[in-house]
């Protein structure tokens, strides 16, 4: 009899606990929020054809183990972080990069090796299509592309949108030509001396050479040589180095120097012209060892003005370290309109188009300012994007 008492007592205390714990849990399920729909998987997101004005691409180099190159596009003005990304692609071992202006596909040329970081090494050509990101075509590159930190004439395409050319150095210089319609590689055209890849008229390619000259190349219909033009030095690499990285307005090529001159080509005829240079520099800020300075030191907006990184104190050797002002200037003119000082050391930049352009910097500290380009006001600084060496900026077209 003591012992049935003593299960019923226990029994009784469950029955309590019981209650209590389910009179708790209902009242929790009714506070919580409803559950999440179920989420459909296998969802695939397109992109625009022609990407929004204020979307830039970051050609993110990896520079610390280059095997995690990518191009990552970036909707620069985006306030959520979680919104900003909008896509992304590999661009390995320095990957080169160029984008087709009017049709929706961009390109990659990158390395592997067979042993990850040793063994055979394959260069390879992709042709990304811009809405799905998918590839639609690789190629193997016929010899040892151009590897450089990123720059935007290793690759280009024609003025007349036609062909794709790509510089090569082995350490003989060339450029190989691939067609737009049906990506096939057409020819491998030897530029000795010469390198880089600038569109000149409607089916030329001129190269910077190491005398100080510039080799144009003219590529017939099917993509094969025609003529090559060699232009007189107008440098001495020695005594008045120059930045291989031009800016080109209008078909007009503005290639600034290590001190401060501005070294004007017309690219808008089937051969290369020189038209002279011009100081960016008044005699003052000359003495005051103002220079350009940087790695993607210069870059253009659609209204023709163009923007150079500037550093005070400059000296032989400090090139590429960049600058705290940016100079805007419009070259027609040969004119400085504006200097914006940049909130943090400023290494790269590049222009978004539009009728009102915002400059985006790669700062100090590897992440990136976005200015107004009239007033300089930062707008935001955006970090945690997959950035850890976005050495060079591209307009998105």
């Amino acid at each position: 009899m003591h012992n049935a008492h003593r299960n019923k007592a226990v029994i009784t205390l469950w029955l309590g606990i019981l209650g209590f714990l389910g009179s708790n849990l209902l009242q929790a399920a009714e506070d919580s929020p409803p559950p999440l729909p179920v989420e459909e998987i296998g969802n695939v997101v397109r992109l625009p054809a022609s990407y929004p004005e204020h979307w830039m691409m970051i050609d993110e180099a990896s520079f610390f183990s280059m095997y995690g190159g990518k191009v990552i596009i970036l909707d620069v003005l985006e306030k959520h972080p979680a919104k900003r990304i909008k896509g992304m692609v590999h661009k390995n071992l320095l990957g080169n990069f160029t984008q087709h202006p009017s049709k929706p596909e961009f390109y990659v040329l990158e390395s592997f090796h067979e042993r990850g970081w040793r063994g055979k090494k394959t260069d390879v050509f992709v042709v990304y299509d811009r809405e799905t990101l998918k590839i639609q075509k690789e190629i193997v590159w016929p010899t040892h592309r151009m590897q450089t930190l990123p720059q935007r004439y290793t690759m280009a395409v024609t003025g007349d949108e036609k062909f794709i050319v790509a510089a090569n150095f082995t350490p003989a210089a060339s450029f190989s030509v691939v067609s737009v319609d049906g990506h096939e590689l057409l020819s491998t055209i030897g530029t000795p001396g010469c390198v880089l890849t600038y569109p000149t008229g409607k089916r030329s390619v001129s190269s910077l050479c190491s005398n100080g000259g510039m080799l144009t190349t003219v590529l017939d219909r099917k993509g094969q040589v025609k003529a090559q033009h060699r232009i007189e030095p107008f440098f001495d690499s020695d005594d008045t180095p120059i930045f291989e990285r031009p800016v080109i307005v209008d078909q007009q090529a503005y290639f600034p120097s290590f001190k401060g001159k501005m070294h004007h080509f017309d690219f808008s005829g089937e051969v290369a012209e020189y038209k002279g240079s011009w100081s960016l520099v008044s005699d003052e800020e000359a003495a005051a060892n103002w220079r350009p300075s940087g790695l993607g030191l210069i870059d253009q907006d659609e209204q023709g003005l163009v923007y150079v990184i500037m550093q005070p104190d400059g000296a032989e050797g400090t090139q590429t370290h960049g600058g705290s002002q940016i100079w805007v200037f419009d070259v027609a003119k040969q004119q400085r309109l504006n200097v914006i000082d940049v909130p943090n050391w400023a290494i790269t930049l590049g222009v978004t188009r539009g009728k009102e352009p915002k400059i985006v910097v790669t700062n100090g500290e590897l992440v990136l300012d976005v200015l107004d380009a009239a007033s300089g006001e930062l707008i935001q600084t955006i970090a945690d994007f997959g950035n850890v060496t976005p050495l060079m900026l591209h307009k998105s077209y």
